[in-house]
């Protein structure tokens, strides 16, 4: 079994994939399923499998069991991509950084640019335990692709 992608692990990607709005679940469900080539869309037993799982994971958010992102938390990751748009992104976005994380402390505006997501991150809680941390891959659309690639946004 994979452990991790890259520094994600699958615990941690399942605890986004159940953040997600039931109706993403379900098209993400599709599309991996496609992707996969296993389309089962008229297999009863999946169908069955699937909803007794959804059914499962409802219950726990209903008892308190596992909680949502809450909304102040989505909101201070939506400023920390404003922030690196409007305001930093001019100043790091240079050829020698093309490619590098940034890693940016949602609440002071400090970053860290370096190599590797969780030294950047790991510099900024060390400065600030709890400190709300976006993060970029300059230069590009997203920090990591998984079962995709990346695409240039610098010129």
């Amino acid at each position: 079994m994979i452990k991790s992608l890259n520094t994600m692990t699958i615990e941690n990607l399942e605890a986004q994939v159940m953040a997600l709005p039931r109706d993403a679940q379900v098209i993400l469900l599709s599309r991996l399923l496609k992707h996969l080539g296993q389309s089962r869309e008229n297999d009863a037993e999946v169908v069955s499998s699937w909803s007794e799982e959804a059914q499962r994971r409802d219950r726990e958010m209903d008892s308190g069991e596992v909680t949502g992102i809450p909304a102040e938390q989505v909101f201070d990751k939506t400023r920390g991509k404003e922030l690196y748009e409007n305001v930093i992104r001019a100043q790091v976005e240079t050829p020698e950084n093309i490619g590098k994380i940034i890693s940016i402390n949602v609440e002071t505006g400090e970053y860290e640019i370096g190599e590797d997501l969780v030294v950047t991150s790991g510099k900024l809680q060390a400065k600030q335990a709890n400190a709300i941390i976006w993060a970029e891959r300059i230069g590009f659309n997203a920090v990591y692709a998984v079962g995709g690639t990346l695409v240039r946004t610098a010129e």
